[in-house]
Order: C-alpha cells, then sequence, then structure tokens
C-alpha cells in the first residue's frame, strides 16, 4: 500500500475550513463538533452494552452438540413443520399428550392451534400463521429435549429461518406500497429479536425466560434494554443542549456583520 506523501501544499478542505471560521461559521473540527460526537459514541455505545447483557448467553443455554443422538419423531416433526406440504399423521402421539393439543393444517401449513405471536410490540395479523408455526416448532425441540435427546442447533435454525421467510411472504401480500413496506419492517424486528433470543440460548433447548420478569437478583432484559436507551436518550438531549447554547453564545459574541453608516459614508464590515 502506498503511503500519502508528506506534503506542506493546502488542501481545499483546509481552505474552506479556514475560510469558514474568517466568516464566522465553526469549522468541522470545532469544540461543537467535537461535543456532538462524543454524544453520539456515547450514547451507541450504552445501546450496544445494554443490548449485549440483554442478550448475554443464559445460564442454562445448551453448548455445542448435543453427545446423545437426536430424537427421531422430533427430527421429522421439525422438517414437516417447515415443509411446504406438511403431514400432520408423522407427528407422535405422546408428543400430542405432553404438549396438550395436536397439530393441524391451515393454509398450508403445520401449525400449533394454540400457538399465538407473543410479543411485547403488536405485530401484524398476517404474522399469526407464522406464528403458530414457530411455536410448534418450539415445542417439538422442547419435546426432544424432554425425552433426553435433543435436537442439533440446525433444528432452532431452521424453525427461525422458516418464521422469518413466511412473514416477510405475508406482507407481499398487501397492495399498498408503504403498507407492505411497513409490514416488511415489522417482519425485520421480530425476526431480529427472534434470532438475539436463539443466539443468547445457543440455539438450544428453547428455555422460557420472560422478557419483562427478573431472573433471580438480576433485573429482566427489557429494564436493561429500556434503561440503556433512556440513558443514550438523555446524554443525546444533553449533548443537543449544550451545542446549542455554544452556538447561541457565539452569535451574541460575533461583532455584527453588513453595512453600517459611519459619517455618512458606508462602511462595509
Amino acid at each position: 500500500m502506498r503511503a500519502f506523501p508528506n506534503s506542506r501544499s493546502t488542501s481545499p478542505r483546509s481552505t474552506a475550513s479556514r475560510s469558514a471560521a474568517a466568516v464566522g461559521h465553526p469549522a468541522s473540527g470545532s469544540a461543537a463538533d467535537r461535543l456532538r460526537r462524543v454524544g453520539v459514541l456515547a450514547a451507541a455505545a450504552t445501546i450496544v452494552c445494554s443490548a449485549g447483557v440483554a442478550f448475554a448467553p443464559a445460564g442454562g443455554a445448551a453448548v455445542g452438540i448435543p453427545v446423545s443422538p437426536e430424537n427421531a419423531a422430533a427430527r421429522t416433526g421439525i422438517l414437516q413443520a417447515v415443509a411446504a406440504q406438511p403431514d400432520p399423521a408423522v407427528i407422535p402421539g405422546d408428543f400430542v399428550t405432553e404438549a396438550g393439543y395436536r397439530p393441524v393444517i391451515e393454509a398450508g401449513m403445520l401449525i400449533n392451534p394454540n400457538g399465538d405471536c407473543s410479543s411485547p410490540v403488536p405485530l401484524p395479523a398476517e404474522f399469526d400463521l407464522a406464528c403458530k408455526s414457530h411455536d410448534l416448532g418450539y415445542d417439538l425441540l422442547r419435546y426432544a429435549a424432554a425425552h433426553g435427546q435433543p435436537l442439533g442447533p440446525w433444528a432452532r435454525q431452521t424453525v427461525d429461518a422458516a418464521l422469518e421467510r413466511r412473514m416477510h411472504a405475508a406482507c407481499d401480500t398487501r397492495e399498498n406500497p408503504v403498507s407492505r413496506a411497513q409490514c416488511q419492517v415489522m417482519a425485520g424486528v421480530a425476526t431480529t429479536a427472534v434470532d438475539l433470543n436463539s443466539i443468547r440460548q445457543d440455539y438450544g433447548n428453547p428455555i422460557y425466560e420472560p422478557f419483562f420478569e427478573p431472573s433471580g437478583d438480576a433485573p429482566s432484559p427489557a429494564r436493561l434494554t429500556l434503561a440503556g436507551i433512556g440513558v443514550a436518550a438523555g446524554l443525546a438531549t444533553v449533548t443537543t443542549i449544550l451545542v446549542r447554547r455554544r452556538r447561541s453564545r457565539r452569535v451574541s459574541l460575533a461583532p455584527e456583520r453588513g453595512p453600517r453608516a459611519l459619517d455618512g459614508v458606508a462602511v462595509a464590515l
């Protein structure tokens, strides 16, 4: 890689900076700009840290590939839950007894008829069947783990990927472009939340961890995340106030510009 030569010539950018300073405008490297950058970086760091704490690996999360053979019935059930033409007959009878429901086919999807989109924010109604099928997939993962034969990370990844694909496909049925775009955004938000939780649990057995409830003495993930966002918003607000005050003080102290009459002669300053 060729290094830039050490030249004393003046660049257009530096010339523009000095020109801006000469007419009373702050240069790009002014204290106000530095203060704004510090505020933005602090806000971003706060959000990242809070999200990292909220979605840190759970204590009971599975790690690595299961040492025991995978449950064959659950494996088949997972593959049927994400198939285009599923067969409900492959679901084992003891799963129906233990789960308390029998999976059914609706709109070409094998679903948990009692499932729903468990989300802290309202999701589009079009996601309902995708969520119910996702619930069935997670119940099959729990079924395999309860029988001492958990499925590998591939299974949860497959179920999550099917949810993402089906939510986006559901949004495509909307005719209005704006409404369709809004639906796609919500699909992305829901997918991100599901992915973060799966990463947190290392794509193992889905553990029930209420997002809004504390775990022992530790605060809930929701409280940590909201606290981080609140701190970030506060830092951004304080930074904005300081920058505006600094600009107002600079304007008030700057000499008056423009033509001024002196002994009947207009003098330009």
